[in-house]
């Protein structure tokens, strides 16, 4: 059981893990959408599909999570199968909501799921690290597209890759198959319980300005790269390839020197990285400044996803544990479906004001942390629902 859940969620994370760096361009050199269009048609399909997010959280307490990974996988292989067929704004933004109800679906029940088949902590920490890994892995795929498809007349090419990310993502669904975790009887709190519970809520409202600025790297800058600085396609790719090696290397090192002092100051030093790197890109632009601040926000991220994922573990109220975590991925979920919309509308403005927009999001992400940490976290010796680190922005 344990061995088919981490074949499926490698080859699951590996596939899904490609498309962000790649959406925006898809949409627009095979689909023939606008730089603006695109990122609308991406922003208001994930803001619809948020909506099944507490409704997840309720299924997640009744029915558990195996049932809930399967389902997303067959939504979100119908999503990508119709992918290329999708060539207007109304049919791309029913495809967005499609993979946001997948995502949802996912990324809600994904821990849960983990923590049911594991042999216990350390083993459940190695199954969520090497997800993770899959994931980056992904992205390195998807850079490595951005960096060859621009190149690429035939648009028969770039729908290839929604194919292949479907096919994937239902052998990934069917080897689940079979595959039982139990749901959580005991938890009869509901809504009530998780949203007045200001502190929590406050802790998933940060990790927005956080999942934002992720956005902004793997969502935004390869488009940047080729269509605003008019950069070789190349250049993209090697930005993105060079952030996903960087946080495959550093990810456990870090977090080893992190465990040895407050959670909260790594949180605030991932978002100093981060403020100084969009800063950097503001005022400095050229190819190495870009590689440089692609590492150095691959180290940001190697921090504040695993931290910023316990501290929301340990503050959940212990009574309605799948709500908590719906509410905490609809924090994910909010930056990915507002960012590209967002930045993509910054860009008519100029890229200057988009980076310093996002150096500002993540330093203001500095003083949202200390807020949170000004009461004690509950502690214990390892989150209850740990979730491996994320690029998505889905995450």
């Amino acid at each position: 059981m344990r061995t088919r859940f981490a074949i499926a969620s490698i080859i699951d994370s590996t596939a899904s893990g490609a498309w962000p760096p790649f959406a925006l361009l898809f949409l627009v050199n095979a689909q023939h959408l606008s730089v603006t269009a695109a990122g609308m048609s991406l922003t208001v399909g994930g803001l619809i599909g948020l909506t099944v997010g507490p409704a997840v959280g309720m299924l997640l307490d009744r029915i558990g999570p195996a049932k809930l990974v399967i389902a997303s996988n067959v939504v979100r292989l119908a999503g990508f199968a119709y992918y290329p067929q999708a060539d207007t704004v109304a049919e791309a933004v029913v495809v967005a909501t499609v993979l946001s109800v997948g995502d949802r679906l996912f990324w809600t029940s994904n821990a849960p799921f983990a923590k049911a088949v594991s042999n216990g902590e350390r083993d459940l920490e190695r199954l969520l690290g090497r997800q993770s890994i899959g994931r980056f892995v992904g992205f390195g795929v998807g850079s490595a597209l951005v960096g060859i498809m621009p190149n690429v007349a035939d648009p028969t090419v770039y729908n290839v890759v929604n194919y292949v990310t479907a096919a994937l993502l239902g052998l990934a669904g069917a080897i689940l198959l079979g595959i039982s975790a139990p749901a959580n009887p005991t938890a009869k709190a509901g809504w009530p319980l998780v949203l007045r519970d200001r502190r929590y809520v406050a802790i998933c409202a940060t990790q927005i300005l956080f999942c934002l600025a992720s956005v902004g790297k793997y969502t935004v800058l390869p488009i940047v790269i080729i269509n605003e600085l008019h950069k070789p396609a190349w250049v993209a790719g090697a930005a993105m390839i060079i952030g996903t090696v960087v946080y495959v290397l550093v990810q456990e090192p870090v977090l080893r020197i992190a465990e040895k002092y407050p959670r909260g100051l790594g949180m605030i030093i991932a978002a100093g990285l981060f403020a100084a790197s969009f800063a950097a890109l503001a005022i400095f632009p050229a190819t190495p400044v870009i590689f440089a601040t692609s590492a150095v926000m691959s180290v940001a991220e190697a921090l504040f996803s695993p931290l910023s994922t316990a501290a929301a573990a340990d503050a959940a109220p212990k009574e309605a544990q799948g709500r908590a975590s719906a509410l905490f991925q609809l924090s994910w979920g909010t930056a990915v479906a507002l960012g590209p919309g967002l930045l993509t509308g910054l860009m008519t403005l100029g890229t200057t004001t988009l980076w310093l927009t996002l150096a500002v999001i993540s330093a203001a992400a500095v003083p949202a942390v200390i807020a949170t940490q000004r009461r004690p976290l509950r502690q214990s010796a390892q989150p209850e629902v740990p979730q491996p680190p994320r690029a998505d922005v889905q995450k």
